[in-house]
């Protein structure tokens, strides 16, 4: 997914969020208020393990960087006659 498609995701799930708490305010019955309850909490934690698999993304992307500038200098250089 690209950054806008990411952010757009984002938008949605805070949207979701957002609306699941408005809606929890009006005159439903309990099953719909848990849930509405239920989808703002499945939301949330959509929207942390998306923060979280990000982040994890760039901490491999940066290890794999380490790890091949380490492989690049182990080897000797190799020079044109």
């Amino acid at each position: 997914m690209s950054g806008e498609h990411i952010d757009r995701l984002r938008l949605a799930l805070r949207v979701v969020i957002h609306q699941s708490r408005v809606a929890q305010s009006a005159d439903y019955g309990r099953n719909v208020i848990d849930a509405l309850a239920e989808t703002e909490e499945l939301a949330s934690a959509q929207l942390a393990r998306l923060d979280e698999a990000e982040d994890d993304d760039r901490a491999e992307a940066e290890d794999l960087g380490v790890a091949e500038q380490r492989r690049r200098a182990s080897y000797p250089l190799y020079r044109a006659a």
